[in-house]
């Protein structure tokens, strides 16, 4: 049981570390824009390259821990590195909710005003970036093509996909925050 949980909690938050570092790169100036709107960072456009970079080589690097076999080691660095970026994007999000200003998330290409569901997204990736990491040895390889892979890959990009939905997902309208403009096929945008 532990190979799944540990398995499905390390491939969801790579795979959402990718996923996240395309969406800031198909808009780049987004981060940068919901950062100078929090108010919060001194230069906005070099935080936003520093996290945009900090994911992709979190998301790299787990790759290449996927692809070795050194018994989950690398990938438990790296999935510790994971949970501490997550987590200080947990509390940065409930910091600036603090502030009471209705600003946009910068999370993704869609504009989330910044919500606790946004706070919660981050804070649950956290933890399981962090039960990845502890149960890192026991991590299926990506070389291990079989049943037991073809099902965590599948459960780990539901889970990525449901947790990107998540803020727009549970997003209630008001006159700061209108509706999510939906495009084709549904897709926000």
């Amino acid at each position: 049981m532990s190979t799944l949980v540990a398995s499905v909690a390390a491939y969801t938050v790579l795979l959402t570390l990718l996923v996240a570092v395309g969406e800031h790169l198909s808009r780049p100036a987004a981060l940068a824009t919901a950062l100078a709107a929090h108010r919060v960072v001194p230069a906005p456009a070099a935080v936003a390259a520093v996290v945009i970079a900090a994911e992709g080589l979190l998301g790299a690097a787990g790759v290449l821990a996927l692809l070795r076999d050194d018994g989950g080691r690398l990938l438990g660095v790296v999935l510790a590195g994971a949970a501490a970026l997550l987590a200080t994007y947990a509390g940065y999000g409930l910091h600036v909710r603090s502030t009471g200003r209705a600003v946009p998330c910068g999370c993704s290409r869609v504009e989330v005003p910044m919500s606790g569901w946004v706070v919660a997204r981050a804070a649950t990736l956290a933890g399981t970036a962090l039960i990845g990491s502890l149960l890192s040895g026991a991590v299926l390889p990506v070389w291990r093509a079989d049943a037991e892979l073809t099902v965590v890959l599948l459960a780990a990009a539901t889970f990525t996909a449901l947790l990107a939905q998540l803020p727009v997902a549970m997003h209630q309208p008001t006159p700061q925050h209108p509706p999510t403009r939906v495009g084709r096929g549904g897709v926000p945008g």
